[in-house]
């Protein structure tokens, strides 16, 4: 049986409001159009109970600043429906409240119009979106990707057939810039370049909330997309994230944690897509204009997952998805092996997790790196020959370069790049990340306090 079913003709009353007709069935209820939006919209006040979420009298006369949510909205079905779904709670507040709200929303968009070849500019859609809510007051940012790319940070991270993982400068005339783009088109594949992506988008949209002041980041991710989080992780090397990735969890950055939430984790893609469809926004989803290639080997990892999973619902097995989902809430974080670890507290210098065992270790016990021998006399002479003229750019490139702190997941992404002289990414110090925002920050407040005792001509 599907997710959601249209009823061809029926006159049967809904027995939730007992007024209208129903027009389909989900989960083996029926829904009128009425009922069946307010079925979604209780699934995001699930998730967002909390009473720092509510209109609070108390907080308004103490002049107490409201709690400030970040929306992650990317223009697909899912962002958007969770917009409308925050637009419509943020007005029924307001009616009910006597003009009162019980929190202020951030729309953030990462900007990847020229990424991804998309058929219209997302901030236009927002100014369209935003005009069927005129009473609500909402901020809207968008944020370019190119901002994540530090250029003092950038070094060529290489992997050698040991996978080893080494560093090395990168001159100014190639950091100078350079776009984030840029750096994703010399991954060796688009499964990389779209994993080293999501590192880049979660990374904007913690600085961003940081720098808005915001305490919640919202994701509009669905069920579905929760599963082909789940998958995608494991096929990626990065299952010991998967425990805190897909639950409602608390992120640190800087000297501030924020609450992480999906108010559509309990829902399907099909049946947020069936609200678009009620709610009028299918006119507003923005698409890209490249053609998705039929062929697997050149799908990223996400893609071929998201198709798997895409007939699992129109076939009817949508309880896989949701077992998917389940499991996954129950893991935990991976038990660390003292004589495997690279440092007690190594996080990795790419995207911030902990390394709990030593990739290397594991990858050299799984592969076979060394060649066939030497039988012929041929082969020893072609070898003795080599070996006595080594290539000098590499001793060079060697003398240069220091090691850095690696998962094994960005092992896989980094390894096996086109261009022999590695991939150029950002790279973080070493030791704990949070630590170093801190750090940072205190580095800021510290200025910030220089500066109020610099007198000026004025003064």
């Amino acid at each position: 049986m599907k997710a959601v079913e249209y009823l061809q003709s029926s006159d049967i009353i809904c027995q939730k409001c007992k007024t209208e007709q129903v027009i389909l069935k989900n989960r083996s209820e029926m829904y009128c159009c009425s009922c069946y939006l307010r079925f979604i919209r209780g699934k995001q006040r699930k998730h967002m109970s909390s009473e720092k979420y509510k209109v609070n009298y108390k907080r308004q006369v103490a002049n107490e600043g409201l709690e400030k949510v970040l929306l992650a909205f990317s223009g697909g079905t899912s962002s958007l429906v969770l917009l409308d779904v925050l637009a419509n709670l943020l007005v029924e507040q307001k009616q009910m409240h006597r003009g009162l709200q019980g929190f202020e929303l951030v729309v953030v968009n990462l900007d990847e119009y020229e990424l991804k070849s998309l058929e219209k500019s997302v901030s236009g859609i927002l100014v369209e979106l935003l005009q069927r809510f005129p009473s609500i007051n909402c901020a809207v940012k968008i944020i370019s990707l190119d901002s994540y790319i530090d250029s003092t940070s950038l070094r060529s991270i290489t992997v050698d057939h040991e996978f080893t993982s080494l560093e090395h400068k990168v001159d100014d005339d190639e950091s100078n810039g350079v776009t984030l783009s840029q750096l994703l088109n010399s991954c060796s594949n688009k499964s990389s370049a779209e994993d080293l992506l999501t590192i880049a988008s979660e990374h904007l949209l913690l600085k961003t909330a940081f720098e808005e002041k915001c305490g919640t980041i919202v994701y509009g991710h669905s069920m579905s997309r929760l599963a082909n989080e789940v998958l995608s992780l494991t096929v990626k090397g990065r299952g010991s994230m998967i425990h805190r990735k897909i639950v409602n969890r608390v992120e640190s950055y800087g000297c501030k944690q924020f609450s992480i939430i999906y108010p559509f984790r309990d829902l399907l893609q099909v049946e947020l897509e069936e609200y678009a469809k009620l709610s009028h926004l299918e006119k507003y989803i923005v698409r890209s204009t490249n053609v998705k290639s039929k062929v697997s080997k050149n799908q990223t990892v996400g893609e071929i997952l998201a198709n798997y999973l895409e007939n699992l619902d129109e076939s009817g097995y949508v309880s896989t998805t949701s077992t998917v989902v389940k499991i996954a809430e129950k893991l935990g974080p991976p038990p660390p092996q003292p004589l495997l670890l690279v440092n007690p507290t190594s996080l990795c210098q790419v995207c911030g997790t902990e390394i709990y065992n030593n990739p290397k270790h594991w990858l050299k016990m799984i592969t076979v790196s060394e060649p066939a021998p030497l039988f012929s006399q041929e082969e020893k002479q072609y070898a003795a020959e080599y070996f006595a003229n080594p290539n000098d750019t590499i001793v060079q490139d060697l003398q240069s370069s220091s090691p850095i702190d690696l998962c094994y997941g960005c092992i896989v992404a980094f390894n096996g790049v086109k261009d022999n002289k590695g991939l150029v990414w950002p790279v973080q110090p070493r030791g704990n990340l949070n630590t170093i925002e801190k750090e940072k920050e205190k580095e800021k407040e510290k200025e910030n306090i220089l500066k109020e005792f610099i007198l000026t001509d004025n003064e």
